[in-house]
């Protein structure tokens, strides 16, 4: 049997703790034909001694310019068949490689999307699962605006970024859905399995997860400033319209609303402007939102009522 390349490209900083498990569940995988690159941004912890138990990996260590230029840097030395990316903080599941492989026989076939779970770890060691994903949930270009598109349960054909590109490094925290935006502008051919692919680790130094206070906000200036971007393109279609133009009124909703409780009225005029300004409903999805968040704020300080 001839076994496709897989190259995985991990960014790493400072996550040692973790980053062993990861590559451990490269090689559980027992897959004859795959590369595991990591890409360091000048880690201080002992991510170094933990990567010289693998001396098969290739490491590359330096400063860089955020996650999505570490993987900018991997996509430049890795292989020229199939490419996965696995965050420090998580796993791949079982036995996947070889399933995933098969689907790339198919030489129309740029993307291979499967299932993936999100788990948190229990005081006590257990793990709890607090979510699921499956690419059959939502179309793709409705997981890469208003979903989530899970985007580390997905594996591509190398050519994919010959032909749309790399990943903007402008962004911080939305690199993945920029790309799979355009990954679904550009109409490239993928399939979805119904194996699970991908684990997501739930902790509070996720940058996938953790979007409270500053990280919330970064996240939010990002999409305006990508749904911006694409809304300024004149051929975009109704349907990616509309999608680009709900995610910015769902983001400018929630982010008013946390600005108006936190008294922060010049950020709360800034979201309403970015809001409003393709979506002229926009004051009455603001005043039901915030009604609504009110009401149960205020009902979940009542003893034994819950607010559904």
């Amino acid at each position: 049997m001839d076994f496709r390349k897989i190259s995985v490209i991990t960014p790493s900083l400072n996550r040692a703790h973790l980053l062993e498990l990861a590559i451990q569940s490269v090689i559980a995988q027992n897959y004859p034909n795959y590369e595991h690159i990591i890409i360091d941004g000048g880690s201080t912890d002992s991510t170094k001694e933990v990567i010289q138990k693998y001396p098969k990996i290739k490491f590359v260590s330096g400063s860089d310019q955020g996650m999505y230029d570490a993987l900018n840097k991997g996509l430049d030395i890795a292989g020229d068949e199939i490419i996965g990316f696995l965050n420090t903080d998580d796993l791949y599941a079982e036995n996947i490689f070889r399933v995933v492989a098969r689907k790339f026989d198919d030489a129309d076939i740029m993307a291979v999307a499967g299932r993936a779970i999100v788990f948190s770890e229990l005081s006590d060691g257990r793990t709890e699962i607090v979510d699921k994903y499956s690419p059959e949930e939502m179309s793709l270009m409705e997981c890469s605006t208003i979903g989530s598109n899970f985007f580390n349960a997905w594996f591509f054909r190398r050519s994919a970024f010959d032909r749309i590109g790399k990943f903007n490094t402008n962004y911080k925290i939305a690199g993945d859905r920029d790309f799979m935006f355009r990954f679904a502008l550009n109409n490239l051919s993928y399939t979805g399995i119904n194996d699970l692919v991908y684990k997501y680790r739930k902790h509070q130094d996720s940058l996938t997860f953790d979007k409270n206070g500053q990280k919330r906000e970064w996240s939010t200036d990002e999409q305006l400033a990508m749904t911006s971007l694409y809304l300024a393109y004149p051929d975009l279609s109704k349907l990616a319209r509309r999608l680009l133009i709900q995610r910015r009124t769902l983001e400018t909703v929630d982010m008013a609303a946390r600005s108006m409780w936190m008294w922060n009225y010049r950020k709360f005029i800034h979201y309403s402007i970015e809001g409003s300004r393709y979506n002229y409903a926009w004051p009455l999805r603001f005043f039901q939102y915030a009604l609504n968040k009110g009401v149960e704020k205020i009902w979940k300080k009542r003893p034994g009522i819950t607010f559904r």
